[in-house]
């Protein structure tokens, strides 16, 4: 490693290999990763809806009640934990070094697209898919 003290406490980087390839690599490889976690989040969140709905309908409807609280915690551990954690690795998209830096400002993790996306597209397909199924259940 080549420089005083001086410079290195002064840098927004250092580069421990003296290789400027470093610098693309690194920005390739948290792009990658704000894509990945955001890619988890849409994923954890989109479940919430399908496993608070059958609570909302069995207080306001008065059906019978199709998931207990300890079934929720198991599909939670079971299903919901694992395929978010492997988003995780995924690879990068083909396009991720042609992509404009992101706004740290206006750029968020967690975004109204995001939350609209997993809760009201997403989760209630998933709530009105159990629920139909539950029905065909129910009545056989």
């Amino acid at each position: 490693i080549t420089g005083t003290d001086v410079a290195k406490g002064a840098a927004d980087m250092i580069l421990l290999d003296d290789n400027f390839a470093s610098i693309v690599h690194g920005v390739e490889s948290g792009r990658l990763i704000f894509d990945n976690l955001k890619k988890s989040i849409a994923y954890t969140l989109s479940s919430n809806i399908p496993e608070i709905s059958p609570f909302l309908i069995f207080i306001t409807v008065q059906t019978p009640l199709p998931l207990s609280t300890v079934l929720i915690l198991c599909i939670d551990l079971g299903t919901d934990m694992v395929p978010a954690i492997s988003m995780a690795w995924e690879g990068p998209e083909a396009d991720i070094m042609q992509r404009p830096a992101r706004n740290s400002k206006v750029d968020r993790l967690v975004t109204r697209k995001l939350v609209v996306f997993a809760y009201l597209q997403i989760g209630v397909i998933q709530a009105v898919a159990g629920f139909f199924t539950w029905m065909i259940v129910l009545n056989d």
